[in-house]
């Protein structure tokens, strides 16, 4: 884990040289061991030097590649999901209302290293945590989640597995009354209850739910995932922080594989070190590093 240390020492020693100017962005480094670190850029402003090496074109749009198709649910109407209005913040940091290309572009490499992960060995459901709070989880499960659901006939499920202070709701603009995960663990909903689906997102979803948090059980949560995991390509779930919450223990023991999610100027080092000793049993396919700075510079012979 050196390398992302080393990004976060970086990152640190950046933002004491130049007072704190850093962007919001994303560095996605898979495979905690020996991936490249790539920075994932929003439209926020960022400081232009000193930075890690980063691609910052002008703002021109998010574009598709020719393997991807902005879509609508209708190739899911055998779905069981139930439609539902969705209020999406058009401030929210999410690649449907970026107008810098890199973002969707970077998040597309996230979504490469997934994939790669999942060729050598099989996995549908993916647990996204981090050390701490605020350390950027769920806009990455939302991105991840819509990058995913531009791939043709591939479907994806997010789920907010955060039963106490989930916030997936709110960043989609749901009602709160909405039935969920906590729902179907005490049994007052099935699952297809709790699917739902919108016009506004080409991807299914399900809240934290509406009732009392219930004690959780590992071969009840798995029984749950492991129906969903057959309706969809890829189950994403955003959790609670590993550190403080022991629920996180039981929702990586029931699904595939974990992704850990940590901050730039934020996240310490003894805290993540404490984030992989707890989920050290678990199947740790790599790490995201949240709020990175970059540098603007163009591609040589402008490649956009």
């Amino acid at each position: 884990m050196s390398r992302l240390f080393d990004a976060l020492k970086g990152a640190s020693n950046f933002r004491q040289g130049n007072e704190g100017k850093a962007g919001e962005g994303v560095w996605a480094a898979l495979g905690i061991n020996e991936a490249d670190l790539a920075p994932v850029l929003n439209d926020a402003d960022v400081s232009r030097q000193n930075a890690p090496s980063a691609v910052l074109p002008e703002k021109l749009g998010v574009v598709f590649q020719e393997d991807e198709v902005p879509r609508d649910f209708d190739q899911f109407e055998d779905s069981d999901a139930t439609p539902t209005t969705v209020s999406v913040d058009q401030r929210a940091r999410l690649i449907q209302n970026a107008v810098d290309p890199v973002v969707a572009e970077y998040y597309r490499r996230l979504r490469t290293k997934v994939m790669q992960q999942q060729a050598e060995s099989n996995f549908r459901s993916l647990v996204v945590t981090s050390a701490n709070p605020q350390e950027g989880k769920t806009v990455t499960v939302l991105n991840l989640g819509l990058s995913f659901s531009m791939l043709p006939s591939f479907k994806v499920l997010v789920v907010d597995g955060d039963l106490r202070r989930g916030t997936l709701g709110n960043w989609l603009g749901v009602d709160h009354d909405h039935p969920g995960l906590s729902n179907l663990i005490d049994g007052s909903a099935q699952l297809e209850n709790v699917l739902f689906k919108s016009d506004k997102i080409p991807m299914h979803f399900v809240v934290r739910g509406n009732s009392q948090v219930p004690d959780l059980h590992t071969s009840q949560l798995q029984s749950h995932f492991q129906r969903m995991t057959e309706q969809y390509d890829l189950v994403l779930v955003d959790t609670p922080p590993v550190n403080l919450i022991a629920d996180v223990q039981l929702l990586a023991a029931s699904c595939d594989a974990v992704l850990l999610v940590a901050r730039a100027f934020s996240t310490t080092r003894k805290a993540l070190e404490k984030a992989v000793q707890e989920l050290h049993r678990f199947r740790v396919i790599g790490t995201v590093l949240n709020a990175g700075t970059a540098q603007r510079y163009r591609y040589r012979g402008d490649y956009y």
